[in-house]
């Protein structure tokens, strides 16, 4: 076994940095919640290089007084806290006195500070912990930090780092934050000399929200005021229009700091949910004002979770305070029917997208524009006559070799036999005639996975097609879902979306991907970001996913209309698919019955 050894300076410094500073995200986070509690009014952010080379952090607060410069490069140095009672009653955002010593042992530091009683600035230069120089300087009152190849000195942490654009993503969603939770604070933040975002520093919380995710959401939120115990909760909720697929837009903030906490969170979904339609998570900027004393923010190393001494008490007064900003607007009862126990809970996943109707002309698909266009399709009032007519004399002499009704498996099908379509019922189902079997297709599965593999086959070769907007279209984004899609702007032209900046939060697009059924192309860019955000930011992993979106809102739907000529298409085409036999997403596109099985229904055969 090895010898016990005591650590050097240097290597402790290392290991307590990695603990607080884990991307260029962290260096600004703690920068700026330094500037917060030095009481400034303006703080300006700008990095390079994804923050990799370099970040900048300037305000107009209280700054360092010249003799305390070189210990707030010290660990577990604090102007914060003197005792461990002050632990239980914390009232700023930093408080362990680890964040610039943690920066400085694994960066090169600039910094330069003054106060209001200093008459010159003081300037030092710190590189991997070790004070290289300090002076005297001019400045204004408060203090600029300058990080400079942050993890120079520890190049394993410097590789497992993403691209810059991914880290300069993560720098926006951390700087966005911190605005929301500070109306009272003017910020302005940069990106390779870009300005991303700004807020006036009005204290009006509305205002920051409509600068960072654009005017069309101001219609839509709820504002949440309620106060009871000594908890005051204030805010603003969206209604149903702004239901999220994800939660990537739930801020949560207590005593001025952005947290997760499941507790506060199920409260407001629960509410949520109660008052939506769909299975959509809600848009919310919530602030809890408690007193510090009766929670806890120091058991996490990046101070992201906190603990409630009465969490009960917490939930209740949420609870109470979303549901109250609900009950402010009109909303009609939803009727909601138990659905049957029998029915598979995955295969609901899948409802919303299967029963969604838009308007769809499957004669496009034709090869032949002349073919027969007759609708084939039963009147209502003869439906029942036509069928105990016809229904015997039409499969009497059909072979009788298949004993049941199944789904039709692939692993004994390598292609689907000829079909000729009979009629469609319920304007859901096709029927079909084979040789020895009668066959059900379900047009709106069938469609998808027709197009599902069309789709990827444009993508895999080259790209799907797109057509020019005569109009292009303008939509405005939160900050960080502009940076997401600037990152991945090749990969949206792969689908079909032309896209460019277009300056401020917003971006235009140029061309949409020629598809069919005519779908809402912003609504289905909008599934696509979300696919893409819900797989971790990543374009390449979340592709399936997107082909599945694209196939499921332009294919066929339930309630659509279909020609015989146009049924016929549809079975060919699917006859032509790798794997006909079922949707993308897993559900049956077709099942058989024998003609034996009717006669035996029908007590023609024992």
């Amino acid at each position: 076994m090895s010898k016990i050894r005591i650590l050097d300076d240097d290597v402790i410094s290392k290991i307590a940095a990695g603990e607080v500073i884990e991307r260029p995200a962290s260096v600004v986070k703690e920068l700026v919640e330094n500037s917060i509690d030095a009481n400034s009014t303006n703080i300006n952010i700008e990095i390079e290089n994804g923050g990799i080379t370099y970040i900048k952090v300037s305000d107009d607060g209280s700054g360092i007084e010249k003799d305390d410069v070189e210990i707030a490069f010290l660990r577990h140095t604090t102007s914060k806290i003197q005792n461990e009672n002050d632990l239980y009653n914390i009232k700023t955002l930093g408080f362990r006195g680890e964040a610039l010593a943690s920066i400085a042992a694994v960066s090169k530091v600039e910094m330069i500070t003054k106060t209001n009683k200093d008459i010159i600035g003081t300037r030092i230069l710190v590189e991997g912990g070790e004070i290289i120089e300090k002076t005297e300087c001019g400045s204004p009152n408060g203090t600029t930090i300058v990080v400079r190849e942050l993890f120079f000195n520890t190049p394993v942490r410097l590789k497992f780092l993403k691209t810059p654009s991914r880290e300069a993503m993560y720098v926006t969603e951390t700087v966005q934050n911190l605005a929301l939770s500070n109306e009272n604070i003017s910020f302005k933040y940069k990106n390779n000399g870009k300005l991303v975002l700004a807020t006036k520093g009005d204290g009006i919380l509305l205002n920051v929200i409509i600068s960072l995710f654009g005017k069309q959401v101001k219609d839509n939120l709820l504002e949440v005021l309620y106060e009871e115990d000594c908890i005051k909760v204030r805010g603003y909720i969206g209604n149903n229009a702004l239901g999220k697929s994800n939660r990537n837009f739930e801020f949560l903030f207590v005593n001025g700091r952005y947290v997760k906490n499941k507790i506060i969170n199920s409260a407001i979904e629960n509410v949520y949910k109660s008052y939506s339609t769909g299975d959509k998570f809600p848009f919310y900027v919530i602030k809890l004002e408690i007193d510090p004393q009766i929670i806890d923010v120091n058991v996490h190393p990046t101070k992201a979770e906190v603990k409630f001494q009465n969490e009960q008490q917490v939930y209740k007064i949420v609870y109470k305070a979303i549901q109250n900003a609900f009950q402010t607007i009109n909303t009609i009862p939803q009727i909601t029917f138990t659905p049957n126990v029998f029915i598979n809970k995955e295969d609901n996943k899948y409802n919303d997208c299967i029963q969604k109707k838009i308007e769809f002309n499957y004669e496009t698909l034709c090869e032949n524009n002349n073919y027969n266009k007759e609708r084939f399709q039963i009147k209502e009032d003869t439906q029942n006559r036509y069928f105990a007519n016809n229904f015997y004399e039409y499969f009497e002499n059909k072979e009788k070799n298949i004993k049941t009704m199944e789904i039709i498996d692939n692993s004994n099908n390598l292609l689907l036999p000829k079909l000729i379509p009979v009629a469609q019922i319920h304007l859901t189902y096709i029927i079909a005639e084979g040789e020895k079997e009668l066959y059900i297709i379900d047009q709106h599965a069938a469609h998808e996975r027709i197009l599902y593999e069309k789709y990827m086959d444009e993508y895999n070769n080259t790209s799907i097609q797109s057509q020019a907007l005569l109009n292009p279209k303008i939509i405005e984004l939160s900050n960080v879902e502009k940076q997401l899609v600037l990152e991945n702007i090749k990969n949206f032209g792969k689908i079909g979306y032309v896209i460019e900046d277009f300056g401020g939060s917003s971006i235009s697009i140029r061309s949409v991907p020629v598809i069919y059924g005519n779908p809402n192309y912003i609504e289905l860019f909008y599934e696509v970001l979300n696919q893409v955000t819900m797989n971790s930011n990543n374009f390449y992993n979340s592709i399936d996913k997107i082909i599945y979106t694209m196939a499921c809102k332009s294919a066929v739907k339930s309630g659509d209309k279909l020609t015989y000529s146009e049924m016929n298409k549809l079975i060919e085409d699917l006859r032509k698919c790798k794997n006909p036999f079922s949707c993308p997403h897993g559900r049956p596109t077709i099942i058989k019955m024998a003609y034996e099985e009717l006669e035996k229904k029908f007590r023609r055969v024992l």
